[in-house]
């Protein structure tokens, strides 16, 4: 083999490498425009992954929540898809009737004291993670980023590890594009494993969620978390009291709300 040939060779095979590495390094991050979500994306960069984003416009989803979303995106520097699911409706909605007039007797049968029933949507991760799913496997990715902390699983069982290591399973058998596949001509076949869930805020409460968004210099003033509709955070919804709570167990003030807020 000639000096020439060896050379080649040993470029092509470090053009390899790399293309690996880039594909390996593609992280694509679940965003609502709340601060959990927000820490995800700074997270994401902070790893130097190539990262995007992607947010889902349900039914009666708060534009406030949506501009968010687009605000922080742009703050970090990466492009955020948006897919339209105007079909999905959170329990508060859904009670007050579907297109048939009917109401939800499951939502109406438990009686709202905890007040996360309100936001609550059947099957909701399981639908956004599958779409996510479709956008990563023809991108290349190799990470998709859910901002579940340690307390949204003591309510949303499809936020659990278990429940998340349930898809990834179903994702690594389902994944054709992968192993370097172009499935002839299809898609990138840039992934040489299958795409899989990370959650980096698992272990972290509200409090932990707080002093790693500081540590990685979230914009958490561009943050929505309230449920309301208004010009600013309530103070009173169950996310601005969880958002409180959290920043005034590390004596802060959060951004979001007026100084002098409780």
């Amino acid at each position: 083999m000639t000096a020439e040939m060896e050379g080649a060779l040993q470029a092509a095979g470090e053009e390899n490498k790399k293309k690996k590495r880039k594909a390996a390094d593609r992280a694509l991050v679940m965003l609502s425009g709340g601060l959990d979500s927000a820490t995800c994306l700074y997270w994401a960069r902070s790893r130097n992954y190539e990262t995007s984003a992607i947010t889902f416009n349900y039914f009666g989803r708060l534009e406030k929540e949506k501009q968010a979303a687009r605000l922080v995106a742009e703050k970090a520097g990466v492009h955020v898809t948006e897919v339209d699911l105007s079909f999905m409706k959170e329990a508060a909605d859904f009670r007050g009737g579907d297109n048939n007039g009917s109401s939800s007797s499951s939502s109406n049968n438990n009686n709202n004291r905890d007040g996360r029933w309100d936001s609550y949507v059947p099957a909701r991760n399981m639908i956004f993670y599958s779409i996510a799913a479709h956008y990563a496997e023809y991108a290349g990715v190799r990470w998709i980023v859910g901002g579940h902390n340690s307390h949204d699983v003591s309510f949303f069982k499809d936020a659990s590890r278990g429940y998340i290591e349930k898809l990834n399973a179903l994702f690594r058998e389902g994944c054709l594009l992968c192993d370097g596949n172009n499935g002839a001509g299809a898609g990138t076949g840039r992934l040489q494993e299958p795409y899989q869930i990370v959650l980096p805020l698992a272990d972290l409460d509200r409090k932990g969620v707080v002093e790693l968004a500081l540590e990685l210099g979230v914009p958490i003033g561009q943050t929505w978390s309230c449920h309301g509709d208004g010009g600013s955070h309530c103070g009173r919804c169950y996310a601005c009291v969880q958002r409180l709570k959290a920043f005034a167990s590390l004596g802060l003030q959060d951004p979001v709300f007026p100084r002098g807020r409780a």
